[in-house]
């Protein structure tokens, strides 16, 4: 228990010490300065001028100005003929009505009409009397609100007509269409409605009709009655087209031109004592007296900055990442948080000393993505985005610079991972630096800012090469620093050149050959299950260089000489072999080889008996404790040396077994399953995190590998005597 507060404590320690060099560092090399904070209407605390000539849109006025344009515009409307024909046929079904009038019909019923069920009944016409057809006409719904004086009229022309064949009612009937067709057209709508009927009837139209009429009724009844016909049947036809209206009205809001307003140097912006306004605060800020607050970024970025590194910690702590128990990582990950810091810090303040804004777009924030994606893990890179975009809300509050630190920050891990080889990282590098310009356009598309494009995208590109750049060329330097062991140092260990692997080829041959052919066992099993191959090489690599002390006691180094075990008991035999273990380690830490690979070397056998050695000592002492006869190693404890072990062992068995016969599919396959049967039941995995199904994987890959590698040969014939002769001459 004391010893997890103790680790808990030199965590917080980290983070305490980091936090504060974060705010020291950054604000000691990047000073602010320190303006007081104002808004819109506040009243200003001293007078401003302006340093230089700027041009500012009065947005107030501006829209003001829009707000009279669009009020200016008309409604748009357009007719709607529907309403034009229901308006003529309400007039046609008034003269019809008129003219059914004249006449009643009457059924006649006889008494063979009732007889003669069948027959069809008579019916007599019988002409109405001009009272009745008055009467008639107004029962009508049509001429409900018509006067009797304008139906009066109606009923004498149409009398007229019947009696003396004329056509006088038609003619009216045309002509009060033809007027009612003439005022449709001219569009009525719902608020003219009612004036207009008014007016209509007050003053009706001048009519185009035979003067003959005139004198059977005075023109001036005629006209009222046509005027009144008319008025009874109009409708508002006129219907509102608000999409070409509000188009109509953007255009004209679109061509007004925006309110300017423009300070020249040294002119004055604001007295002390004024009210500020809209245009007056953007000038301000525009000029760079908004930059600070009435408290200082410096003191405001205490809470963010000490924020961040508490949540580092209990992200770490609630993940139980790898970093979190690794000192060196978890120095590198606050280290690369502290150069962000500075980065972010820098790259605001410079932008706003030298007035140059689109600097931003070449913060060199990736420096960090990618020395946290190659050397840490993808985690630790998606932390250092978050902690970056807080940093550069922290060091002075840009948005532009909270987007890009955190996109940039993470965009490396797209590309590459922890087991990105040199090589590869070469050319991941160019495309991270390809790909930085698209997101810098992105974040200027979305700021819409007045810069010019070709400013952002070659800050951007020249950024993002000279961080990548920098990256590439330091993380060596950094690995050693920090005593990180990545693909980098494990592609370095597995090189032939490698002052280890020479030392064991020139004094242990048979060994060096013996531990390639695990490295390649290893690092195929290791791939299959998604493991550190690179790590399983290396540590196979140099699992048993501790052989090379006394090489010739190991049976793959004793070619054409007796076996030296012979002359020995098994128990001191045991003690010679035993020694490879701890022999190793010393030599791994003489070359320098990191921990974390010579743990195959402690780990590659367990603690398993050796049976050769154990079951000859029962042969004279039954009585014999198996423990005495077991390796020095530690059970394996990670994927990789578990790997090992397996790989070790199959390789020996396998020698050992098809030196005197062919080996096939099957035999191979005997070998593997009693070689990890014996290790499974000797307890040598309870450490392991090795699943069932990572077992038959690795499984899997080790027969496929054996087949490779003890493929039947083909027997060639003997060389001829004719053969011999040639190649001897």
């Amino acid at each position: 228990m004391i010893k997890e507060y103790l680790f808990h404590i030199k965590k917080l320690f980290y983070i305490i010490v980091f936090g504060s060099l974060v705010w020291f560092i950054s604000f000691t090399l990047f000073p602010e300065n320190q303006i007081i904070k104002i808004s819109i209407g506040d009243i200003s605390p001293t007078t401003f001028t302006a340093p230089k000539y700027i041009e500012i849109i009065d947005e107030d006025k501006t829209e003001r100005n829009k707000e009279i344009a669009i009020q200016s515009v008309s409604p748009i409307y357009s007719i709607d003929n529907d309403l034009n024909n229901s308006s003529i046929n309400g007039i046609t079904d008034m003269f019809l009505t008129v003219i059914e009038a004249r006449t009643d019909e009457k059924l006649i019923v006889s008494e063979e009409t009732i007889v003669e069920e069948e027959s069809e009944p008579e019916v007599e016409v019988i002409d109405n009397s001009k009272i009745k057809q008055i009467a008639n006409i107004t029962e009508s719904v049509l001429f409900s609100t018509i006067s009797t004086s304008t139906i009066e009229v109606l009923v004498e022309i149409s009398n007229y007509d019947a009696k003396n064949k004329t056509s006088y009612l038609s003619q009216l009937e045309i002509e009060t269409k033809t007027q009612a067709d003439q005022i449709l057209s001219d569009g009525i709508n719902n608020e003219s409605l009612n004036q207009l009927r008014q007016t209509l009837v007050s003053s009706p139209p001048y009519l185009d009709l035979s003067s003959d009429l005139y004198v059977l009724i005075p023109e001036n009844r005629i006209r009222s009655t046509v005027a009144e016909l008319i008025a009874e049947n109009l409708l508002a036809n006129e219907k509102l087209e608000e999409e070409l209206w509000e188009e109509q009205k953007a255009k004209i809001a679109e061509a007004v031109d925006p309110v300017i307003v423009k300070y020249f140097e040294g002119d004055l912006v604001i007295s002390e004592g004024e009210k500020i306004s809209s245009v007056q605060y953007k000038a301000l800020d525009r000029f760079g007296y908004l930059s600070g607050e009435s408290r200082t970024i410096q003191t405001a970025a205490i809470p963010i900055i000490f924020s961040i590194f508490i949540l580092i910690y209990f992200l770490f702590w609630r993940f139980k990442d790898s970093i979190w128990f690794n000192d060196k990582e978890f120095l590198l990950l606050l280290t690369l948080i502290l150069i962000a810091s500075l980065f972010l810090r820098g790259t605001s303040y410079f932008s706003q000393s030298f007035e140059i804004d689109y600097l931003k777009y070449a913060v060199p924030i990736s420096f960090v993505g990618v020395i946290s994606a190659t050397l840490l893990n993808l985690r630790a890179t998606l932390i250092l985005s978050l902690s970056s975009s807080l940093l550069a809300l922290a060091g002075g509050g840009n948005i532009g610079l909270v987007a890009l630190g955190g996109i940039l920050a993470v965009l490396p891990a797209v590309f590459i991972s922890e087991d990105v080889d040199r090589r590869l990282l070469r050319e991941r590098i160019i495309y991270i630096s390809l790909t930085q310009p698209l997101i810098a356009f992105g974040v200027y598309f979305f700021l819409r800012e007045d810069f010019q494009l070709i400013e952002i995208l070659v800050s951007a590109l020249l950024g993002g090469l000279f961080a990548n750049l920098a990256a590439f060329s330091i993380i060596n330097y950094i690995e050693a620093i920090f005593g990180l062991t990545t693909n980098f140092r494990l592609s370095e260990l597995a090189d032939r050149n490698h002052p280890g692997l020479r030392y064991l080829e020139e004094n242990a041959l048979g060994t060096f050959n013996h531990s390639l052919v695990v490295g390649t066992l290893a690092d195929r099993a290791a791939h299959r299950i998604g493991a550190n191959s690179q790590l399983s090489r290396a540590m196979a690599y140099f699992h048993d260089l501790g052989k090379t002390e006394n090489p010739t006691m190991y049976i793959e180094n004793q070619f054409g000489s007796r076996n030296p075990h012979e002359n020995l008991t098994p128990r001191e035999s045991v003690d010679i072999i035993r020694r490879h273990v701890t022999d190793g380690i010393t030599l791994a830490k003489k070359f320098k080889i990191p921990e974390i690979v010579y743990r195959g070397i402690l780990e590659h056998h367990g603690d398993a008996v050796m049976r050769y050695f154990y079951e000859m000592e029962k042969n004279v002492d039954p009585n014999v404790e198996k423990n005495e006869f077991r390796h020095l190693g530690n059970k394996p404890s990670t994927k990789e040396t578990t790997i090992l072990m397996f790989a070790d062992s199959l390789e020996g068995a396998c020698r050992a077994r098809f030196l005197n016969e062919d080996a096939d599919e099957e035999k191979i396959r005997e070998v593997v399953e009693e070689i990890f049967n014996e290790k499974i039941t000797d307890n040598q995995l309870d450490e392991s995190p090795v699943t069932f199904e990572d077992l038959n994987l690795i499984k899997e890959s080790f027969q496929k590998s054996l087949e490779g590698l003890y493929h039947q040969r083909v027997m060639y014939p003997d060389i001829s005597e004719d053969v011999s002769e040639l190649e001897e001459e």
